[in-house]
């Protein structure tokens, strides 16, 4: 900051030509808080970092400062550990759209990872959230990610849903027919309208707002009704006992969700697990 290039060091060079005695440099008015502080106190000792427990809004505002006068590999380590910190608590959608934000800036992949899960589990509007979001990082370098974050989130949840009305709908009624047993296949669709209905709004797993925990909940219940229903039928018809197991299988090999691959995200084919 005492560089040429920022207000601070030009007022430096030119008090160098004037002044003889020690003299004070104030700090711009903005940077003049807790979180400036704080990146002195870690950049002196490292250990403070566990010292200061900031709120995701304050993480964002030290990571403008990093940003600005490029303390990037001096204070990564300080600055992933404030955002684990957050994300190993109950978070709020706020938290979790800033902590990604800044782990996708500072290339924190983890914490990126685990940040997007959460999204993807719970959130139910990416759009009217990061509207939102949009006030509290106008202006910074975290805005350009918003809204390319926020189509990717749509993305995965639209590519999961699909791959669940695939399991529901193709895969788990074919297996269901395979052993010719009317009452079988006619229990399965009777309880898969049933399930599905049930908010008497349509398929409450998908749409585009609904969060992917419904799918997880959907496959559970689905699971707990083919333990009920095969100790009802099963018992008396071999071939749905074998059956039951396949769905058993095929409903345990449903799509996790993982949150986001930063590697992926930034298009650079670094990732090994997903690398073309």
């Amino acid at each position: 900051m005492l560089g040429p290039n920022f207000m601070e060091g030009q007022a430096l060079a030119a008090a160098a030509n004037t002044e003889t005695d020690p003299f004070e440099i104030p700090l711009p008015e903005e940077e003049s808080s807790i979180c400036f502080g704080w990146i002195c106190q870690a950049l002196h000792c490292q250990s403070t970092t566990m010292l200061w427990n900031p709120t995701s809004a304050e993480i964002v505002k030290v990571w403008s400062i990093i940003d600005k006068y490029d303390m990037k590999q001096s204070m990564q380590l300080s600055v992933m550990f404030w955002s684990n910190n957050i994300l190993s608590k109950t978070c709020h959608s706020k938290d979790l759209w800033l902590i990604a934000l800044v782990c996708l800036h500072s290339k924190d992949s983890t914490s990126y990872k685990t940040a997007t899960r959460q999204l993807l589990w719970a959130e139910r509007s990416f759009l009217a959230s990061a509207s939102e979001i949009e006030k509290l990082v106008k202006n910074s370098m975290l805005e350009q990610y918003l809204y390319r974050l926020t189509a990717k989130l749509q993305e995965v949840r639209a590519d999961a849903q699909r791959k669940a009305v695939k399991l529901v709908y193709m895969v788990l009624p074919y297996l269901v027919g395979s052993n010719n047993c009317g009452t079988e296949t006619t229990a399965y669709f009777d309880y898969l309208i049933e399930l599905t209905y049930e908010s008497g709004d349509g398929i409450y797993f998908l749409g585009p707002e609904e969060p992917l925990s419904r799918i997880d909940d959907a496959l559970s219940e689905l699971g707990n009704w083919l333990s009920l229903h095969g100790t009802v039928h099963g018992g008396s018809c071999e071939n749905c006992t074998v059956v039951h197991g396949e769905l058993r299988e095929e409903i345990s090999k449903a799509h996790v969700i993982n949150g986001l691959c930063l590697g992926c995200f930034e298009g650079d084919n670094t990732c090994p697990e997903h690398k073309k």
